[in-house]
């Protein structure tokens, strides 16, 4: 494989991640739906699940802790064509939750296989490698934009 068709094949991994961090940030499970295979895998640490609506029951577990507002962000993707033409893919991702009474940050790895289905990439097998856990004190909502005036006055 080229360089060329590498970087290709990475950035089209990278827009798949990007869907997919959007979805369970916005607790979109139709979303979600839509970026899975019918016999999807999820391995975590309890183990691995198979199914759409197993793949699913982990993010409506999510969307039910009720956190405010939560962000993943996936970096550093790399990604190469592997047997049958599968698509093995390595990220690094941190998923941010900002809970009422404390912030919440996990740290972790995808190590995923996409199958590229009529020019389209979808997740045949997530699976999901948590390194670490930090918790903060709860982050503040307020912001007050560089420049802009203290006391809410225009100036």
């Amino acid at each position: 494989m080229s360089d060329a068709d590498r970087a290709l094949l990475t950035a089209r991994c990278t827009l798949l991640y990007h869907r997919y961090a959007w979805a369970v940030d916005e607790h979109d499970l139709d979303a979600l739906r839509a970026l899975v295979t019918p016999d999807v895998r999820m391995t975590r640490a309890d183990g691995t699940r198979t199914g759409v609506e197993a793949f699913l029951e982990v993010y409506r577990a999510f969307a039910a802790e009720a956190i405010p507002r939560s962000t993943h962000v996936i970096s550093n993707v790399v990604a190469h064509r592997g047997p049958s033409d599968k698509i093995q893919t390595h990220a690094y991702f941190e998923a941010t939750m900002f809970e009422t009474e404390r912030t919440r940050i996990i740290a972790g790895r995808y190590d995923d296989v996409h199958v590229d289905q009529d020019g389209t990439l979808l997740l045949a097998h997530k699976v999901i490698r948590v390194d670490r856990v930090l918790y903060l004190p709860a982050a503040e909502t307020a912001y007050t934009n560089v420049g802009a005036a203290q006391d809410g006055g225009d100036r």
